[in-house]
């Protein structure tokens, strides 16, 4: 089979023979209740009866056997669902909340995602692109590091640009590259880029790396030009869209390590039918969140979640949000389980504060943003090579995304002071001649992925500094416990 293929279509490859995970897309980061019953219903019929809700705001359905991947593509449509994408293709938009629901925004993101997913229905492929949009500065969906190219609502109809955020083994910081531009003016600005990293973007390359590259002027130059000339698409229509301004507020689903059960799902899917406007919108953070819902039904909504062993973020800290921790390819530590652990901490120790964020990634990819968290822990392991082994066939070399490697004498050479202790070169290496040394979690604190003025933490969008690396779980937990104290 081929798996860089079925990854591109949004089928990804879990660690287990012939175990795949399901990327189910949803268009605004919004899923009708009877979509995401169907979700759980295949989790449970397919999969190992869990669902992940992840940092691209949509869910994915893991341990689906690759026999069964048809049935549960052909079931998605019997509902209108697709599947996402993963690889080297133009990402679904992550958008926040239409400004008829967020008080907060002062210009609805959903009306430029819906003219922004022209782009995912004709992407030809060959690039990475992540786009976000948000209605207001406090940039609730991180664009600045999670989007290859993120808008920044700042005015009705209005929006900044940012363009080469990314996390991962080479995290970048989105540059601004234009500001209060109009909607169709943000349109051709995603032309322009698609277009200048087709025509001059070498393999793999994304936004950040063009910057790095070309600098950031001429990137600039190259995606804010012919701003007037229009872009001809059809835009795709947001069927949870609101038309007018709706009251109530939003309940926000505790889901942590961002995972729920397929009943979990099932009632989440009754309550948003029964209680709010019959959609759940996705969060950055993993929680499942149900707009519309009047504040004097709360305590009754809590009792039917508590019949399925869920909760709402009014208490504690913010959402613990995941990856797929151990069954990933990339997986190195068990961060869920480190997670629930740190909940079983907080608990402990009676903190109250959701401003507070922590996250958990199995690799130093880092898809559950930890660099942008208070607390950030992923998974790191020294790779060591046996030299009696190695035939300096070069493989490792070409896999390593840092070029931490270099053939000297006819055998790898590791350079430790660029290693950014991923498993890229042991995966890679077809002769076993690179071993796994020590592992553990590296810890970052102080990221943050928005701006908010209230914080009294305050300051602008940052990556989190490495305080610590190696650490086994115990001390993970152990240092976790010190700088909860201390904030």
């Amino acid at each position: 089979m081929d798996l860089e293929q079925l990854k591109r279509g949004g089928v990804v490859k879990l660690k287990e023979k012939d175990q795949f995970s399901v990327w189910v897309r949803a268009v605004c980061c919004n899923m009708d209740a009877v979509k995401f019953r169907k979700v759980a219903e295949l989790a449970e019929r397919y999969g190992r009866g869990i669902i992940l809700l992840t940092t691209r705001q949509f869910p994915i359905i893991p341990f689906v056997h690759f026999n069964d991947l048809e049935a549960v593509q052909r079931e998605l449509k019997e509902v209108n669902l697709m599947l996402d994408r993963c690889g080297a293709r133009v990402r679904n938009s992550d958008v926040c909340y239409d400004s008829n629901i967020c008080p907060l925004a002062v210009t609805n993101p959903l009306t430029l995602g819906e003219k922004l997913d022209e782009f995912w229905q004709k992407d030809p492929g060959g690039h990475k692109i992540k786009t976000s949009i948000v209605g207001c500065p406090k940039q609730c969906t991180s664009p600045r590091v999670l989007s290859d190219i993120g808008f920044v609502g700042v005015a009705p109809g209005r929006f900044d640009v940012y363009v080469g955020g990314r996390l991962g083994l080479r995290p970048f910081i989105g540059e601004k590259m234009a500001e209060g531009l109009n909607e169709e003016e943000c349109v051709r600005v995603v032309k322009n880029l698609l277009d200048f990293i087709h025509r001059s973007g070498r393999e793999g390359e994304r936004s950040a790396d063009l910057i790095n590259r070309l600098g950031a002027e001429q990137v600039r130059q190259e995606i804010t030009k012919d701003l007037a000339e229009k872009v001809d698409y059809k835009p795709y229509a947001c069927d949870t869209k609101q038309s007018e301004k709706i009251g109530g507020t939003i309940l926000r689903i505790r889901a942590t390590a961002g995972e729920v059960t397929s009943a979990q799902a099932q009632t989440i899917a009754d309550i948003a039918e029964k209680y709010g406007k019959g959609f759940i919108h996705f969060a950055v953070r993993g929680s499942a969140e149900i707009p519309g819902v009047k504040e004097a039904l709360i305590a009754e909504i809590k009792s039917e979640l508590a019949k399925v062993g869920l909760g709402i973020l009014d208490s504690g800290i913010d959402n613990l949000q995941s990856c797929f921790g151990e069954y990933c390819t990339n997986g190195i530590v068990d961060s869920r389980g480190l997670l629930k652990k740190i909940e079983k901490l907080i608990a402990r120790l009676g903190l109250n504060d959701r401003d507070i964020k922590i996250s958990a990634a199995g690799c130093p990819n880092t898809c559950a943003i930890s660099p942008i968290s208070d607390i950030g822990f992923w998974g790191v392991i020294e790779p060591i090579v046996a030299m009696e082994k190695c035939n300096g066939c070069g493989i490792c070399a070409k896999a390593c995304k840092v070029n931490a490697i270099e053939l000297k004498d006819g055998k790898a050479v590791i350079d430790y002071k660029k290693c950014k202790w991923c498993m890229d070169c042991i995966n890679a290496c077809p002769f076993e001649s690179i071993a796994g040394g020590k592992r553990g979690y590296a810890v970052a604190v102080g990221g943050r992925g928005g701006y908010s003025p209230a914080d009294r933490r305050g300051g602008e969008t940052r990556l989190g500094k490495v305080v610590a690396e190696f650490l086994s779980e115990a001390e993970a937990l152990e240092l976790a416990e010190k700088l909860l104290e201390e904030i």
